[in-house]
């Protein structure tokens, strides 16, 4: 939701009429087949949490054991200033996958990072192009330019090596909201025909 709020906030556009919430008249139901088509994804951001030790061979037990054959080629993270982070290669679905870790409410550096509430500018050289009136979550947005530039690197890798034709973004809690900057992150320097999911 992030993305598409700064996405649409990047364009000049006039303030939409207010929205209630009697006005939504429609809930879609998903149907099981759609429901296990996301399953993978929540796997992936289940493995976030794990350490980059047991990562690196996909060892992390039943989340990596959901989706076989994923190949992970980056790990980082500290678990605390940092929070756990991996790219990887997914064959099945010729897609390079980013997923960060959520925040362990143990660590107090994590902890700080939600509580760093303050909203920011964009760094412009991270987001080139994005409106300087868009703002975001302070702690969101340093813990994100942590991890930016080494991610976009494998990433950009991973697509030359295999011909990845999309990038999956994942992540829970904290490691949702990075996976959130990161689609945008990521739009503003991939190839416009690569699929940005997140």
């Amino acid at each position: 939701m992030l993305a598409c709020i700064l996405q649409v906030a990047a364009v000049s556009h006039p303030a939409p009429p207010a929205t209630h919430r009697g006005d939504v008249s429609v809930v879609t139901q998903m149907s099981s087949i759609q429901l296990a088509d996301l399953a993978p994804y929540s796997e992936f951001a289940r493995a976030a949490y794990c350490s980059p030790t047991i990562l690196t061979g996909w060892r992390c037990g039943q989340a990596c054991e959901a989706v076989p054959g994923f190949e992970v080629s980056l790990t980082g993270g500290d678990d605390n200033r940092v929070q756990y982070y991996y790219v990887g290669y997914w064959p099945t679905e010729n897609t390079v996958v980013v997923a960060h870790e959520g925040t362990d409410p143990t660590q107090l550096l994590a902890d700080l990072t939600d509580a760093n509430a303050f909203m920011e500018r964009l760094d412009p050289m991270l987001f080139p192009g994005v409106d300087s009136s868009v703002e975001v979550h302070s702690g969101f947005a340093n813990e994100h330019a942590l991890t930016a530039n080494i991610i976009l690197k494998e990433v950009k890798s991973l697509i030359s090596r295999y011909n990845a034709n999309s990038v999956a973004l994942v992540g829970h809690s904290l490691g949702g909201a990075l996976a959130e900057l990161d689609c945008v992150f990521m739009a503003l320097n991939l190839p416009s025909s690569i699929a940005i999911k997140g």
